[in-house]
């Protein structure tokens, strides 16, 4: 593994927690009241980009950095981010089976974030399990990271894509 290929993969994990903190921020663009998780897409997508290793060490970046920058408990968004980082490194393989998979991949395990971020912040107390529209804070993300995946997929796919290495037949 390079380490360009990691440095850029950090880039894109670090523009994507700007965006989401700042487009996507609290009081900002929030379509139906919930914001994607561009930055769960982005660690998704990066599964097939980096080696295991440093996805997971991508994923709990992320993590911790976005729960350095929210007021919330120290260490949530890690602990999802770094799970979905490593269920999305274990089907890595399906993200050459076509658009529909990996569209399903992406909404599975947005889904999935979202319901790791919301019982481990009941269990740390923050009692986020009782909130009025808790079903829409946890299917809207996975729908818009749906909707932005295209864009993401194709920007990856040109940013990657000079580091490929090509053997001459």
């Amino acid at each position: 593994m390079s380490r360009s290929r990691v440095a850029l993969a950090l880039l894109f994990v670090v523009v994507a927690i700007v965006i989401q903190t700042t487009v996507f921020g609290a009081g900002r663009i929030q379509p139906l009241g919930v914001a994607p998780a561009l930055v769960t897409l982005v660690v998704i997508l990066l599964a097939p980009y980096v080696e295991p290793e440093y996805h997971l060490l991508l994923g709990f970046t992320a993590g911790i950095l976005m729960d350095l920058i929210g007021s919330g408990t120290l260490g949530l968004w890690a602990m999802a981010l770094t799970a979905v980082a490593y269920a999305a490194t274990r089907l890595r393989d399906r993200f050459t089976r076509g658009p529909f998979v990996v569209g399903a991949v992406v909404f599975t395990l947005t889904i999935l974030s979202q319901i790791i971020y919301i019982v481990i912040g009941t269990l740390f107390g923050q009692n986020t399990i009782a909130e009025p529209q808790i079903l829409s804070k946890i299917l809207l993300p996975g729908t818009w990271n749906l909707l932005l995946m295209y864009p993401m997929v194709i920007g990856l796919k040109l940013a990657f894509k000079p580091m490929e290495r090509r053997w001459a037949a």
